[in-house]
């Protein structure tokens, strides 16, 4: 071939643009940031539960988030220390603007609205430490593995609250 170098960019090209290419995995410190992120997240959201929560099964539920995230992010802190890494304080962008949307909600709709996006965002996080988990690359998979239990665990217990309370909401006037 006579521009190999120029085939094969065209090659990857055309795979990059109709999304055949496999995803990249983050690099472990982006991982571990974005871990720390979603830890934070998760407590912010869980005080806010609460506070705000209109039955005792979400604010059950956000009890567990705030202790069971408090705990995961204790221990991704010591690993970001063991890798000289200076940790994000804040949450994620997606964290602040349901916080916002959460904050507008009041009795029910909060409670649904709340259990509805704590389901989608541990079947996100699921995948991501899944994923993290399965790259065998040291103390960041390992932590992955760890904390895996513990997302399930949420995911399950925000379908089983978000179903029960659907049921709730769809029966009102």
């Amino acid at each position: 071939m006579k521009y190999p170098l120029c085939a094969a960019a065209c090659v990857a090209a055309v795979v990059t643009t109709l999304g055949l290419a496999p995803a990249m995995a983050d690099s472990p410190r982006d991982f571990l940031r974005n871990a720390i992120k979603g830890d934070n997240s998760e407590i912010m959201l869980g005080r806010l539960g609460e506070r705000r929560a209109e039955t005792p099964a979400t604010r059950s539920f956000a009890q567990t988030l705030v202790a069971d995230h408090t705990r995961a992010r204790y221990e991704a802190l010591r690993l970001a220390a063991q890798l000289h890494m200076t940790p994000p304080r804040g949450p994620q962008r997606e964290a602040s603007d349901a916080r916002k949307r959460l904050g507008s909600l009041s009795g029910w709709a909060f409670d649904a609205e709340f259990a509805r996006y704590m389901v989608q965002d541990h079947q996100k996080d699921i995948a991501k430490f899944r994923q993290e988990a399965n790259a065998g690359r040291g103390a960041t998979s390992a932590l992955a593995q760890r904390q895996l239990p513990t997302l399930r665990k949420h995911l399950n217990m925000a379908l089983r609250l978000d179903a029960r309370l659907a049921g709730y909401v769809q029966r009102q006037p």
